[in-house]
């Protein structure tokens, strides 16, 4: 499977960044420098995602995204718009607020174009595909070798739940010997290390004390 094909509707920013470079690294990327261009190559180009910056180029963008989706219909599209913007609805799929860093973008674009790619299970900030073994969080993107897939698989359908040691290796490594655990608690350790987003605190995966651990989600 080729490349997705990315517009990415932007201007020059005052301090001179850009998503770009970080885009086309992934993705085959056309760039378009205003709302009316961007229209134009969208549909000649009928791109996988349409990025529209409107922080760049200065507006709340509102009025571009609402004749992109009349015009492009189902499309997915990433609506950027600066802070200080009227709070006004947008028809796109994701709005998102600088600052934030192009890996959390290519993390919303990856869940809005993957879905042909295998069935993915999105809990929390977390989406786990099914068939590829991946792992995506705001922070990070990582394969997953099948051990670890499966405790994640286990950790995510069972959220806010305190799962005990033996059950965990029951499931994933077809064992009840209980005599030696240290595989169980190094492959705990790789999760934090993909999960936590703040090295040596542990936000989401807690250890319950003798017995096992939990996944803590907040509650949607």
């Amino acid at each position: 499977m080729g490349a997705k094909k990315v517009l990415l509707i932007e201007n020059a920013r005052l301090n001179g960044t850009s998503f770009a470079a970080a885009l086309q690294r992934k993705y085959q990327l056309e760039i378009a420098h205003s709302g009316k261009q961007g229209l134009s190559i969208a549909q000649s180009m009928q791109p996988d995602i349409v990025v529209l910056d409107a922080a760049s180029l200065r507006t709340s963008g509102n009025r571009i995204c609402f004749r992109l989706r009349i015009c492009l219909g189902e499309m997915p599209i990433i609506h950027i718009r600066p802070s200080d913007a009227k709070t006004e609805e947008s028809p796109a799929d994701v709005l998102l607020i600088p600052p934030f860093t192009s890996r959390k973008l290519i993390n919303r674009i990856e869940r809005l174009v993957s879905v042909d790619e295998g069935e993915v299970l999105q809990v929390g900030p977390f989406c786990l595909n099914l068939e590829r073994h991946l792992i995506t969080t705001p922070w990070s993107e990582k394969k997953l070798t099948p051990k670890l897939f499966a405790l994640f698989d286990i950790f995510l359908r069972n959220p806010n739940q305190t799962l005990e040691r033996k059950y965990l290796m029951q499931k994933v490594w077809q064992t009840d010997y209980m005599g030696d655990t240290r595989t169980l608690d190094v492959h705990i350790r790789w999760i934090r290390q993909i999960v936590e987003p703040t090295p040596g605190k542990k936000q989401y995966l807690q250890t319950v004390r003798g017995i096992g651990y939990r996944f803590d989600l907040p509650a949607t």
